[in-house]
């Protein structure tokens, strides 16, 4: 199976940088929605780093997290769902940030978390890769 990305640059450069929130929940449907008239949450900052609001009535602490210098974030949607495992997946790029805001349920979002945790082997990767250049 392979799975294509269709990013057309033109839009990219014409868009608004989209409001992004990383859930600590699974929602099961892929249906388009209007989370946009739905969601609208009423955010309080904690202090100069974290956040904190509710969603469904779940308390949410949050963090803002700014995407790796050198790299843009994109979004990208499935326009149509393939039937069988073994066909082509085509996504299509639906918008780009530059940050985004990262919740958890009880606890602050710390260093600890898999998700920021994982943004931290962009810039080690980078270390790793010039120490491996400058070798040879």
């Amino acid at each position: 199976m392979v799975t294509r990305l269709h990013i057309n640059e033109k839009d990219l450069v014409n868009r608004d940088e989209s409001e992004l929130h990383f859930m600590p929940c699974k929602i099961h449907g892929d249906e388009a929605a209007n989370v946009s008239s739905f969601f609208k949450p009423y955010i309080r900052k904690l202090d100069e780093e974290y956040y904190d609001c509710s969603f469904r009535g779940y308390p949410l602490q949050g963090k803002k997290i700014t995407v790796p210098a050198g790299f843009r974030g994109m979004m990208f949607m499935e326009n149509k769902k393939t039937e069988t495992e073994n066909k082509d997946r085509n996504l299509y790029c639906t918008g780009t940030f530059s940050q985004l805001m990262y919740w958890n349920y009880d606890k602050i979002p710390s260093k600890n978390d898999a998700f920021v945790a994982a943004l931290d082997w962009v810039d080690i990767a980078k270390v790793v890769s010039f120490l491996y250049i400058c070798k040879l």
